[in-house]
C-alpha cells in the first residue's frame, strides 16, 4: 500500500497510473477526476467510486463538487474546516465525510 505525500492518503487514485487514452470506459465514474470531492445537499462529501451515490444523479441543484481540491482537503474536512463546491451547485458546502468513502482512504 503506497502513501501519497501530495494528497496525504494511501492508494491515491489521482496519482496512480492512468489507462491509455482511447480505451473504453471502465465504469460510470470514468469522467470524474480521481481527486474530486463531491458534495451532497446534506453537507456530506463523497469521493468518485462511492457506492452510496449514483454517478448519473450528480448534478445541480442537489450536488456541487470540487474537481481539484487542495492536498489534504479530504482529511481536513470538518464543521470547523468546511469545503465549498467550485462547480455544479457552488452553494454546497461539505462539513462531513462519507463513512464508506473514508474507509477506502
Amino acid at each position: 500500500m503506497r502513501y501519497c505525500e501530495r494528497h496525504e492518503m494511501h492508494n491515491c487514485a489521482d496519482c496512480a497510473p492512468r489507462a491509455p487514452r482511447g480505451s473504453a470506459p471502465t465504469s460510470d465514474w470514468e469522467g470524474w477526476p480521481a481527486a474530486s470531492i463531491i458534495i451532497h445537499a446534506s453537507g456530506k462529501a463523497h469521493l468518485p467510486g462511492c457506492t452510496d451515490i449514483v454517478p448519473a444523479d450528480i448534478r445541480p441543484p442537489v450536488y456541487g463538487w470540487v474537481p481539484a481540491p487542495s492536498p489534504g482537503a479530504w482529511r481536513r474536512l470538518a464543521p470547523s474546516h468546511p469545503l465549498r463546491a467550485t462547480e455544479g451547485n457552488t452553494g454546497r458546502t461539505a462539513v462531513s465525510r462519507c463513512e464508506t468513502c473514508d474507509a477506502t482512504r
